[in-house]
C-alpha cells in the first residue's frame, strides 16, 4: 500500500493567529500531525504544506518534505483544493492520499485504525466527524485516483473522533490539558 500523507499548515489564520505553530506542552501542532503520521506501519511519505518558513523549519527538523502553498490557495480556500495542487506538483502515484489537519492535536483513532477502516470498508472518501456528528476533518482519506479527478464526495465513510478542533484561545488550552 502506497501512502502519501498531506499536512496543510498554512500560517494566516484569521481567528487564531498561526495556530497551526502554536505549541502544547512543547510540540507545535504540525509536529503533532507529522509525529501522527510517522507512527504508522504503512511508512507514508509525508509533505507539510506552507507559505510559512516558520513551518518549513518545522518539517525539516522533523525530517520530512514541505511544499510551498501557492498564495492563492491561502486564507479561505478549499483545502481540498490545496490536496489536489499539490499531486499535480508530484510526479508519482499513491494508492491512498491521507490529510492531517493539524489542528486537531488529540485524535482518537490511530492513523493505522483509520487506513485500515477506510480500506476494510472499501471506501473512496473517509473523514473523521466529531461526537455531535459534524465533519472535523482531523483526518480525511482519499483514494488517490478519485482525488486526482475531483471524485471526493462518492461513497465517503466517516469516523468519530473527539479530537479538539483549535480555532481560539480556549480551544489551544483544552487541547492542553487533554493531551497526556
Amino acid at each position: 500500500m502506497k501512502i502519501l500523507t498531506i499536512i496543510p499548515a498554512k500560517t494566516d489564520s484569521t481567528r487564531l493567529p498561526k495556530k497551526n505553530i502554536q505549541t502544547i506542552k512543547g510540540k507545535t501542532l504540525v509536529e503533532y500531525s507529522i509525529d501522527y503520521a510517522k507512527q504508522s506501519k504503512y511508512n507514508p511519505r509525508i509533505i507539510v504544506s506552507s507559505e510559512s518558513e516558520e513551518v518549513w523549519n518545522i518539517a525539516i527538523s522533523k525530517q520530512v518534505e514541505w511544499a510551498r502553498r501557492p498564495k492563492h490557495l491561502l486564507k479561505d480556500a478549499e483545502v481540498t483544493d490545496v490536496y489536489i495542487d499539490l499531486l499535480k506538483s508530484i510526479d508519482e502515484q499513491y494508492d491512498l492520499v491521507v490529510c492531517l489537519q493539524p489542528d486537531h492535536p488529540d485524535r482518537e483513532h490511530t492513523y493505522d485504525y483509520c487506513v485500515d477502516y477506510m480500506i476494510e470498508n472499501n471506501y473512496d472518501d473517509l473523514i473523521t466527524i466529531e461526537p455531535t456528528f459534524k465533519r472535523s476533518g482531523s483526518v480525511r482519506i482519499f483514494k488517490y485516483d478519485h482525488l486526482m479527478k475531483g471524485h471526493v464526495s462518492k461513497r465517503i465513510g466517516c469516523i468519530k473522533d473527539d479530537a479538539t478542533d483549535i480555532h481560539y484561545q480556549q480551544d489551544l488550552e483544552r487541547a492542553t490539558e487533554r493531551i497526556q
